[in-house]
């Protein structure tokens, strides 16, 4: 269902609605700068975006919760000291022919691997017990249903922003996947050295020699994020944010209420921090799983580049599935005003979405920018002048169109 069979002239409202999300987008940052995880920038632009909501929302709040920030992207250099440590236990091994060594190694290796799957491709609290703890939040904020709920829909966006990845911002975008091969070699090559020391004593000298030429991988691991620099996340993600929140102003400013189904507005903390704001709101909210009442949530992270939209389908590197039907849902939305969007897995990373899916409700993500990644992601690049008025315009349409298609017909069949 389009929305302007419920608003005529809504192109025309929701292309205000996108210079009003820029203008916000703008304020936001330039009154708060950047929003580490459980930082003051992050409570302050949350409370103001509260504000906001609370004027166009039937309730709006803003709930906290327990954070470990700095343990989700520390899994990068507590890696790189295993494998530096494996390396000289693996070298120690070769040459003294001691198994202890052997078994130190791999002890090294295996723990280095655990973080970068628990951390990274899992998103468990790894390392989280050995990190600060902080208190970040979530705003959200209901516009209820005229009669009975039978329904509801989420839409959301995440208010925090990422610490720098400096190779991305010096070597562009394929910074990262240099230094990463560069230390998945070398991760090869201690294993290979390790195993060969039980088998073939004269190789595994070699490969432990060899060894030494991915040391300096390892070094640059410590230095994969800058967490004294955390970036403006103009796009990444307050461009989210704002379609979410102009989805509650549409709502209101042309009183739409729909008969059934309950419309919220969710704007996380923590996301890049491991998605903790969107794990702890669905934990603090089983009602949305349990209460008999169908919930879809449909999440805008990053909307910039229309050249490069998809719909998530898979998420978390391809761990968690999403749900095809509410990506269906926002596939129709996009037809609606004229676009071909794709479904697909995220390669790598993840998105508020994963959470939603983990706690067992109906999710899917939207997405506008180049998976390479692009070279403002999670750099200073990301600024106001990165923020497309054109593509959050695009999202604020296909939120709207799949939040008035769900409230009349429920979610297509996939």
């Amino acid at each position: 269902m389009n929305i302007k069979k419920l608003v005529p002239d809504a192109d025309a409202k929701i292309k205000e609605l996108a210079k009003f999300s820029v203008d916000n987008i703008a304020h936001l940052v330039g009154t708060y700068g950047p929003r580490p995880c459980g930082e003051e920038g992050e409570t302050k632009a949350q409370l103001d975006l509260l504000e906001t909501l609370k004027g166009l929302a039937d309730e709006a709040t803003r709930e906290e919760y327990k954070v470990h920030p700095e343990a989700f992207m520390a899994f990068v250099p507590f890696a790189g000291t295993c494998l530096i440590a494996g390396t000289a236990t693996s070298l120690g091994a070769a040459f003294t022919g001691k198994k202890i060594l052997n078994a130190a190694t791999a002890g090294l290796v295996g723990t280095a691997l655990s973080a970068v799957v628990g951390e990274f491709v899992l998103y468990k609290e790894f390392l989280d017990p050995f990190f600060k703890e902080k208190t970040s939040g979530n705003v959200w904020g209901i516009r209820k249903a005229s009669g009975e709920t039978k329904k509801r829909i989420i839409v959301s966006g995440h208010t925090d922003s990422a610490p720098e990845w400096v190779y991305t911002y010096k070597l562009g975008s394929k910074g990262v996947t240099i230094v990463a091969a560069y230390a998945l070699v070398g991760l090869v090559a201690t294993i290979g050295a390790t195993a060969a020391s039980f088998l073939k004593p004269d190789l595994a000298k070699k490969l432990a020699l060899a060894e030494l030429a991915f040391l300096p991988a390892y070094g640059l691991l410590y230095k994969f994020t800058d967490n004294k620099n955390y970036v403006p996340g103009a796009s990444d993600d307050l461009s989210g944010s704002m379609v979410a929140t102009s989805v509650m102003k549409f709502l209101k400013d042309n009183d739409i209420r729909f008969e059934d189904t309950d419309v919220i507005t969710l704007l996380t903390g923590g996301e890049e921090a491991g998605l903790r704001g969107a794990k702890a709101f669905f934990k603090a909210h089983p009602e949305f799983v349990n209460d008999n009442v169908e919930t879809a949530y449909i999440g805008f992270d990053t909307v910039c580049e229309l050249d490069y939209t998809e719909i998530y389908t898979g998420d978390m590197s391809g761990v968690v599935k999403n749900d095809k039907q509410v990506a269906k849902l926002l596939v129709n939305g996009a037809k609606e005003c004229g676009m071909d969007v794709p479904t697909g897995s995220i390669p790598l990373g993840s998105t508020d979405a994963a959470a939603a899916s983990q706690a067992g409700v109906k999710a899917s993500c939207f997405v506008a920018m180049d998976p390479s990644p692009a070279r403002y992601y999670h750099t200073r690049l990301d600024t106001v002048d990165n923020v497309s008025e054109e593509a959050i315009e695009k999202g604020i349409n296909i939120a709207l169109n799949a939040i008035a298609t769900y409230a009349e017909e429920g979610l297509p069949e996939a």
